[in-house]
């Protein structure tokens, strides 16, 4: 059934939160504080295909990336799609506006492949940042490497090439390249497919190695 991952694909609740519980333990979240959260947290797996949140919604719950890979995009009012970002393990998909001013997302997400997350209420993150000296660390340097990676993004689209642009792709998301259609990619990268294959064919044609 389109939704759901198989729970034979699915790891234990138990084991997904404690691998939570270690990631904020391993960014200096003691382990009291983070039991707050976890007592508010869900284990929620999600298949392939299925979107997380859509542009125009607020919404109301965070989702850490255990297992999977998720992208952000826009899409037109003529039915176009364009990735602005993706996000695998170890990140936190939400949008920004929703989560500071509880304004409407602009954009889509999507899983790109099984997921599994952990889920919490964003209104809890609200809290815990205003109240916690250590949550509102975390959640200030996730908002300033989301700010940081925008303004290197803007750069690039405005002085670098497309070539250049996907050199810098494949540093940035070195993993995420082997798993992701090259359509995707050429979205991300603001060209067509077929850009983007003569792109890899010059890339070939110097000796160096595509992935994918």
């Amino acid at each position: 059934m389109k939704g759901a991952v198989p729970q034979s694909d699915a790891m234990s609740e138990g084991a997904v939160l404690g691998e939570f519980a270690d990631w904020l333990s391993g960014r200096g979240v003691p382990r009291d504080s983070a039991e707050r959260l976890l007592e508010h947290a869900s284990v929620v797996p999600h298949a392939a295909g299925r979107r997380l949140f859509a542009a125009g919604e607020v919404p109301n719950t965070l989702y850490f990336v255990v297992r999977g890979l998720v992208r952000f995009y826009y899409l037109t009012p003529d039915g176009k799609e364009f990735n602005k970002n993706f996000v695998a393990s170890g990140s936190v998909v939400t949008s920004l506006g929703s989560f500071l001013e509880g304004s409407p997302s602009p954009f889509f997400t999507e899983a790109l492949e099984d997921c599994v997350f952990v889920t919490y209420p964003m209104e809890l993150a609200r809290q815990l940042k205003e109240t916690d000296i250590v949550w509102e660390r975390l959640v200030n340097g996730f908002i300033t490497q989301l700010a940081l990676k925008k303004e290197r993004r803007e750069a690039s689209f405005l002085l670098d090439s497309a070539m250049a642009r996907y050199e810098a792709f494949l540093t940035d998301f070195p993993e995420i390249a082997l798993h992701v259609p090259q359509y995707h990619i050429a979205s991300y990268l603001g060209i067509t497919p077929v850009a983007l294959s003569r792109i890899r064919a010059r890339r070939a044609g110097h000796g160096v190695l595509n992935p994918g």
